[in-house]
């Protein structure tokens, strides 16, 4: 915490308790919430490695569990590959990892810290910090991996890997291979009729 000094702006529970917030450039933020925002990033909360003692019902308490909720989920998912996951498959963990709060109201109230994606019929969450302009910041091998087979697999349906039409040549061996197919075939079916 050398960074901190006496004339500096920043308080240390502000630097040590907070999450990083990315807003759009666009999102007009009213001064009231700005001051919510500070209040909530100076709050302590006990980390998702640490042990829940026992759980208050105050106000302050019950804002504190929030913040505990967004920590773990904030880890599980830049844990995973692409930093994003389904709403709907987060919620499935919500009993294990000890959040009782609505999943998605808790990414609807920090904007600055998830994006949801209500694209198609699933919505999906992402981590706002390790994206920017909607590209990952710092992509995981498996997610190049993924990517570049997904290229592959729009390169061949834009229809640039379709198959050569066949020369005359194909024609009459495939029509040959064929009549043996069918051949060894008839040969067993008259076989298997001698046998009963």
């Amino acid at each position: 915490m050398e960074c901190c000094k006496e004339d500096s702006k920043l308080d240390r529970a502000e630097i040590r308790y907070s999450f990083k917030q990315g807003f759009p450039p666009r999102m007009k933020l009213k001064k009231t919430f700005k001051a919510k925002v500070k209040e909530w990033q100076k709050l302590t909360y006990v980390g998702p490695y640490e042990e829940m003692g026992e759980k208050k019902k105050s106000k302050s308490g019950m804002k504190c569990l929030e913040k505990r909720a967004v920590g773990i989920v904030h880890e599980f998912m830049s844990l995973t590959v692409e930093k994003m996951v389904e709403v709907e498959k987060i919620s499935h963990f919500r009993k294990w990892f000890g959040i009782d709060f609505n999943i998605r109201d808790l990414f609807l109230d920090h904007p600055g810290i998830f994006y949801i994606s209500t694209k198609g019929k699933r919505h999906t969450v992402f981590l706002r910090e390790a994206y920017e302009r909607g590209q990952l910041i710092d992509p995981n091998p498996v997610y190049e991996a993924r990517m570049r087979l997904l290229d592959l697999v729009k390169f061949g349906r834009r229809g640039l890997l379709t198959k050569a039409p066949r020369s005359v040549n194909e024609d009459t061996d495939a029509h040959e291979s064929e009549n043996q197919r069918s051949s060894i075939f008839e040969s067993f079916s008259t076989d298997s009729d001698k046998v009963h």
